[in-house]
């Protein structure tokens, strides 16, 4: 089976499987739609089983076919990661790196990791995406990143995970809320308004779940924004609660009123930062270089040292 089982015929019966029509596949491949149907009728030869069967005018995977697109996809992943890393493998550290970071991330760490490449890696060229942890991940498993500096999750079987930097999330507000003329509790909490991340967010979610566990409703989301940097300066210059990290604590603004925490116990929520790859991808040197940067110095990075 090894033998007759052709890559090329792989490739056509994935675009096909994708688009779920022959004549469109063949219109993309450049190829006849007979060259195409015979690369499946060998494909089903081969597996001793169809592939395919009609819907219409189109036609759709039977469960062989669906089993076979799933493994086939990783299958040619590896062929290109194999032909990449022969490619580079005098390369040494130099080549292009797509890093994928969450704001919170972007905004501690991404300034003195260019100034690390400019001066210690010249030749790494370095494209950046910036995003929530969930659309992040998903582009690491499209292959559309090397590498996502992301939180814990829910995470992929396939996804190496390597923390690096211990945060804490807390509930804030400016320094001249009402929530700090009386005692302060989660009850209390209850009584005022929020700015917060989307619910597909991990730290929204836990804040939501930590209410709900202690018999509360969720907390009243006035705002609702992924636009995470931005929240500090809104919390500054109104009366709305949020839940952001506590490095974020430092921040102040012409009108005076800093951030500051609502310390209570319930609502302080650890998590770690991690570097995150594709467990059976391959990395360049130039992703690998900057792998270890993160493990390495991304602690002392975080805090600024």
């Amino acid at each position: 089976m090894n033998d007759q089982l052709e890559l090329r015929d792989l490739i056509y019966f994935q675009r096909i499987a994708t688009l779920g029509h022959v004549g469109k596949a063949a219109e993309q491949l450049h190829k006849t739609q007979p060259a195409l149907t015979g690369s499946i009728r060998r494909l089903e030869r081969t597996l001793n089983t169809r592939l395919f069967e009609k819907d219409g005018r189109n036609i759709q995977l039977t469960a062989a076919g669906k089993l076979l697109l799933q493994r086939s996809q990783s299958i040619l992943a590896s062929v290109q990661d194999v032909a990449e890393e022969i490619k580079e493998l005098e390369s040494g550290e130099k080549g292009q790196v797509k890093l994928g970071l969450v704001p919170t991330a972007a905004h501690h760490i991404l300034l003195p990791i260019i100034h690390i490449l400019t001066r210690d890696f010249p030749n790494i060229q370095l494209k950046t995406v910036i995003g929530q942890t969930d659309f992040l991940y998903e582009k690491l498993r499209e292959r559309e990143l090397d590498l996502v500096i992301g939180l814990y999750g829910e995470l992929d079987d396939n996804f190496e995970c390597v923390p690096f930097y211990q945060d804490t999330m807390v509930v804030v507000a400016n320094s001249s809320h009402d929530i700090f003329k009386e005692d302060i509790s989660l009850a209390r909490l209850v009584n005022f308004k929020w700015i917060l991340a989307p619910s597909s967010v991990m730290s929204r979610q836990w804040l939501d779940r930590a209410f709900d566990l202690h018999g509360f409703s969720k907390p009243e989301v006035q705002i609702e924004t992924n636009l995470l940097l931005m929240i500090p300066s809104v919390i500054m210059k109104t009366e709305l609660l949020s839940f952001i990290s506590r490095r974020n604590l430092e921040s102040v603004d012409t009108s005076k009123k800093h951030l500051k925490e609502v310390p209570i116990a319930e609502l302080s929520m650890d998590r770690f930062y991690n570097v995150i790859s594709r467990r059976e991808g391959y990395l360049s040197p130039a992703a690998k270089c900057l792998r270890d940067i993160f493990i390495q110095q991304g602690r002392r990075i975080f805090d600024g040292n």
